[in-house]
């Protein structure tokens, strides 16, 4: 493939270390939007590069854009360049956040544009290795993961900030949801937090029938650890990133070893998204990394409200959309006109009106409620009146909109049901 590049984030160097050689796939074309993207690219050379997104549309040959960062601008050209249906590879960061995901998400399903989110540890050799023992219960029973993560600082004393935690969390969010179950809970605590910076911070993950799965993160002076140990009724199996390589090394119980490369995972997503390109494979994974943003959104919640979160996960769409924003509108409807109806009433109650006899009716002419008032006595009646109406109207306007809503049912169409991977089947078996 083709790619164009628009990423202001250091994580893509290892995705430009992978594409060296000959692998069927090269960057050709890079979008330098911030002066980050432009220290990420220098040194690059065979990559031509331009400061105008637009340009992309323009240029036939591209055949997808990795799109990573949190610029605003970067993010602004990854839903025109969505909006506009051209193919991407995104690379998540916490900084995006969720809100930015569901813009996305609803892009995609109206324009039908192919979206796949950057997960290599989903490709990797270790790791694919590792889900086999769980998912054939070679390992028998799985009782708890546990995810440890120890950074580098320069001190001990020394906080981490939250950013690095965050962007630490996010994908190891992921490699838990994989190898563990879709976890519906989220139980955060955080230690020695102020000022956007942390000594330990804790996330436990429950489901209904899922083992749990922990994760902790601290700093260090010494060596970093990243290490994922999976207990089960044989033991422990224990995979982790090797301090000198950073690849993943998975160490089974029964003595079997496993080197992951994270040049080859990315070499195989890209040719996976390629292959979706050319045929009617719809890539999954999406939904999954919004799930993994509102898990993370979901951590800290949990950290403010020193609770367990509840997690309902709910396809994005339009109609869902207006949906829950109907039904918003309605309880804040609902409690304004109780509130204008309370004080109409304390209103009305301390306006002093006589007990008038109602008027004769007069033949050919409609009896009018103020006539025979005067002037000052009927003007007020006739507020009251108008008061009643405009304290119901917001009611009645909102309920008559509710017959816009089968309008967003969507239309039923005779057509065929677009194919699947076997990685879809197998998922949705």
């Amino acid at each position: 493939m083709q790619l164009a590049l628009i990423c202001d984030d250091p994580l893509i160097l290892s995705w430009l270390d992978a594409l060296q050689g000959d692998c069927g796939h090269d960057v050709v074309l890079a979008v330098v939007l911030t002066p980050s993207a432009a220290a990420v690219l220098r040194g690059r050379t065979g990559i031509q590069l331009t400061n105008r997104w637009e340009d992309l549309l323009l240029a036939r040959q591209i055949d997808a854009v990795i799109v990573g960062g949190r610029d605003p601008e970067v993010l602004n050209a990854a839903k025109q360049l969505a909006t506009a249906g051209q193919p991407m590879l995104f690379l998540p960061n916490p900084m995006q956040g969720s809100t930015f995901l569901y813009e996305l998400n609803l892009i995609r399903d109206e324009n039908r544009v192919k979206l796949c989110p950057a997960m290599t540890h989903r490709r990797d050799k270790a790791m694919i290795r590792l889900r086999q023992l769980i998912d054939t219960r070679a390992l028998g029973t799985t009782r708890q993961l546990q995810f440890e993560r120890k950074v580098f600082v320069e001190s001990t004393a020394a906080k981490l900030s939250q950013e690095t935690v965050d962007a630490a969390l996010l994908g190891d969010l992921d490699v838990l949801r994989w190898l563990g179950g879709n976890y519906d809970q989220v139980a955060a605590i955080r230690t020695g937090a102020a000022e956007g910076a942390v000594c330990m911070q804790m996330v436990t993950l429950g489901g209904r029938g899922l083992a749990e799965a922990t994760w902790h993160i601290q700093s260090t002076d010494s060596t970093e650890v990243c290490r994922l140990t999976i207990h089960s009724d044989t033991g422990r199996t224990v995979i982790e990133r090797a301090s000198e390589t950073s690849e993943w090394i998975l160490t089974a119980v029964t003595g079997e070893t496993t080197v992951g490369s994270r040049a080859t995972a990315v070499r195989q997503l890209l040719d996976e998204f390629g292959e979706s390109l050319a045929s009617d494979i719809v890539p999954i994974e999406w939904s999954d990394l919004v799930q993994v943003f509102e898990t993370l959104d979901a951590t800290q919640r949990s950290v403010n409200r020193r609770r367990t979160i509840e997690l309902h996960f709910e396809p994005m769409s339009e109609r869902s959309t207006f949906k829950t924003q109907m039904t918003a509108m309605g309880c804040g409807v609902l409690v304004a006109t109780l509130f204008l109806m309370l004080i109409y009433l304390a209103i009305a109650s301390l306006v002093p009106l006589p007990n008038v006899a109602p008027p004769a009716a007069i033949p050919g002419r409609f009896p009018v409620a103020t006539q025979g008032l005067p002037v000052e006595e009927g003007f007020v009646r006739m507020a009251l009146h108008v008061a009643r109406v405009l304290v119901f109207a917001p009611l009645a306007i909102f309920l008559s909109l509710q017959l816009l809503y089968p309008l967003t049912r969507p239309a039923r169409a005779n057509k065929t049901p677009e194919k699947c991977s076997d990685t879809e089947r197998s998922q949705n078996a």
